[in-house]
């Protein structure tokens, strides 16, 4: 008796109910069946979500910004307008409108929960500004601003599990037990908002390198420990023989490239040096999409040779490859 409180959470209920059903099973004793349970979520609904409420976030990095590049209120919407950020101050609360984007009502600056976007805070903090920046620079410091953002941020890995690689389907999660170094096995809970189910059962999951997932050491069940997402990935290919899919890849080159072409053509301009650049830049990266499809080949055909004298239980990723 230590008389500390004692703690539990839904994630330990949930383990202990699976150890209680694998002792029953053991022993031969009645195992309760619980309603069988559907992903509440998923990857689409969840960017769907994000697209319709991004503009919150967008609003308080615009914000941020321009008093920090500000030296009056009315320098503050001006320069707020150049950034199709729409500020009304003229009746009781401030309300900004995030022009171009999925907002269709104003949002007052009290809704944003931060006391340092109510217009009183504003005009203190630009008011301590000596820099004087005109519309133009802030208009490029600010694209400047999301270019570098766009880089540094951390793309999506896709993977497609097959069914058999699923343990149990839930309301909030899919649980997937992969195998690991030196033969162990570690049961990890991939969130339904990172979860798109096909139609034939099998799943799609998109993950980031840099997230964490938790799992327990069948070896050592008490301690728990941590899995980064592009090592599931790599866990996941191996054990499947299905290859992630990086979206930072030549996928988006070749996107960026046609992007370019439509903006000239509306432009109206003439197939001039502007064509003949991007015509350079078009053959690189087919250059560079052909590269990495030969390497695919390549490693499919390690794969085949290495595995087709192991017995399969499930044949059908073998046979899939061969063909």
């Amino acid at each position: 008796m230590t008389l500390n409180k004692f703690h539990q959470n839904k994630n330990d209920l949930e383990r202990l109910k699976e150890i209680s059903d694998k002792i029953s099973k053991e022993y031969g004793c009645k195992i309760i069946i619980r309603p069988e349970q559907k992903l509440g979520n998923s990857h689409k609904k969840y960017q769907a979500f994000l697209a319709q409420n991004s503009y919150r976030k967008e609003i308080e990095n615009k914000l941020e910004f321009l008093m920090n590049h500000s030296h009056t209120w009315e320098d503050f919407k001006t320069k707020a307008r150049a950034l199709n950020l729409k500020v009304d101050d003229t009746k009781k609360y401030t309300t900004y409108l995030l022009e171009g984007s999925e907002q269709t009502k104003k949002i007052r600056d009290r809704s944003l929960k931060n006391d340092k976007f109510l217009k009183e805070n504003l005009k203190e903090r630009i008011e301590k500004n000596t820099i004087g920046y005109s519309v133009d620079e802030v208009v490029k410091l600010w694209k400047d601003k999301e270019s570098i953002q766009e880089k540094g941020q951390e793309k999506e890995i896709e993977i497609l599990l097959e069914h058999w690689q699923v343990t149990k389907e839930t309301e909030k999660d899919l649980v997937v037990t992969i195998d690991t170094a030196f033969d162990n096995e570690a049961t990890i809970k991939i969130p339904a908002r990172c979860v798109d189910k096909l139609e034939n059962g099998h799943y799609k999951i998109f993950i980031k390198k840099g997230d964490r997932f938790s799992y327990i050491d069948k070896r050592s069940p008490a301690n728990h420990k941590i899995m980064v997402g592009a090592t599931v990935a790599k866990n996941l290919q191996r054990q499947s023989g299905n290859i992630p899919l990086y979206s930072d890849n030549v996928n988006i080159k070749l996107k960026q490239v046609f992007h370019e072409f439509d903006f000239l053509i509306s432009q109206g301009l003439g197939f001039d040096r502007s064509f003949e650049t991007i015509g350079e830049e078009l053959k690189a990266t087919y250059q560079e999409t052909q590269h990495q499809l030969d390497k695919l080949d390549t490693k499919i055909l390690e794969y085949v040779e290495t595995t087709k004298t192991l017995p399969y239980e499930d044949t059908s990723i073998r046979d899939t490859i061969k063909n």
